[in-house]
């Protein structure tokens, strides 16, 4: 059952406190923990900016469903709960394969460092 539409996502975020405006000419749009919520020309627009570097990624279906049952603030922590579990699983992938093969002591404690970071922020989402 949706609760949400694509308009009261809209109206959340921007009266999140938390959510920073980065409105330009040409688009209105808020950023809330790495969510990226856009109006242009009518069109809202949900952006996951931890993925793909430079080119925000537009969210999948699946995740639009999850803020129109969620709402905006829930929504956006459950997709960055995701993308934290992507990253640390691809982390866990380079650990493997350090210790079966270049055994190179430092990148090893460069990606355990990192996956610790990582942990600590999917942690925090759940506070």
């Amino acid at each position: 059952m949706n609760e949400y539409s694509l308009e009261t996502l809209w109206y959340e975020a921007t009266t999140e406190r938390k959510a920073a405006n980065v409105s330009s000419s040409s688009e209105e749009a808020y950023l809330y923990r790495g969510i990226r919520i856009s109006k242009r020309d009518g069109k809202i627009r949900i952006y996951n900016t931890r993925k793909q570097g430079l080119d925000y990624k537009e969210i999948t279906d699946e995740q639009y469903v999850g803020f129109y049952e969620n709402g905006f603030v829930k929504g956006a922590h459950l997709v960055m709960q995701n993308t934290y579990k992507e990253q640390i699983d691809k982390i866990n992938t380079k650990i493997q394969g350090e210790v079966n093969s270049r055994n190179n002591k430092k990148h090893f404690e460069a990606l355990k460092s990192r996956r610790e970071f990582l942990i600590n922020k999917y942690s925090n989402l759940n506070k």
